[in-house]
């Protein structure tokens, strides 16, 4: 059985994740490389992938907040430092 069974329930403790994470890394981490953020990405997708694989959807859907929390957080810093 997944951990958690409802995925409108985890897609909105994705969103949860997504937000905690994203204003960790805009207050405490100043800048990520490029490289770093791209290995981060790619990271959570596969984890997520191979999540989704073996039946935990709802656990998937947190680590791709995490992963997209990187990737917002690399647009608000070229939006904010032009």
């Amino acid at each position: 059985m997944p951990l958690p069974p409802d995925l409108t329930v985890a897609a909105i403790y994705a969103v949860v994740v997504f937000l905690l994470a994203l204003g960790f890394l805009v207050v405490f981490i100043e800048t990520i490389r490029v490289r770093r953020m791209i290995a981060g990405i790619v990271a959570a997708v596969a984890l997520s992938v191979g999540l989704v694989w073996t039946g935990e959807t709802g656990v998937a859907f947190l680590v791709l907040g995490v992963g997209a929390a990187l990737a917002a957080n690399h647009a608000f810093e070229w939006f904010t430092m032009r």
